[in-house]
């Protein structure tokens, strides 16, 4: 039997785990699953977007991901609580840096970054129950334009 025709469109796993990748999740005080992964080397002519479930975290101390960037493309930032009686409600507090201005983040939301605006660092402050974190962008892969040092 022949395959579908778009059954390659149908994405089911994460790329690859890097021993970079792995060493920081090790590091880090917040128990997650990267879930899914798409880009153009994924399914051609695809955007940039990956999925990772947010379990738990050691909430004695904040944890501060990736150091402030640009890209070449629109990204969006997904903060998504699981808490079925109020999904609204985040079950986190987490603060996030456009340009020069920090964003406390407790509610679900989505995050528009538009290509050449600085962003991040993220600090997850607590985790109280699981999150869906996903970013996606408008861009074939995911590259940074620009990187503070």
């Amino acid at each position: 039997m022949a395959e579908k025709k778009y059954a390659r469109n149908i994405i089911t796993k994460y790329r690859e785990i890097t021993p970079e990748m792995k060493k920081m999740m090790e590091q880090s005080p917040i128990v997650s699953t990267p879930m899914l992964w798409l880009d153009d080397k994924v399914v051609k002519g695809a955007f940039y977007t990956e999925c990772h479930w947010l379990w738990s975290m050691d909430n004695t101390r904040p944890w501060k991901t990736e150091k402030a960037h640009t890209h070449d493309f629109d990204e969006v930032l997904g903060f998504i609580g699981s808490r079925r009686e109020n999904p609204h409600e985040l079950g986190a507090v987490i603060e996030l840096w456009i340009e020069d201005e920090k964003y406390t983040i407790t509610k679900s939301c989505l995050v528009f970054i538009p290509r050449g605006t600085k962003h991040l660092p993220i600090t997850f402050v607590r985790i109280d129950s699981p999150i869906m974190f996903f970013t996606e962008g408008n861009g074939t892969e995911y590259k940074r334009a620009t990187e503070e040092k």
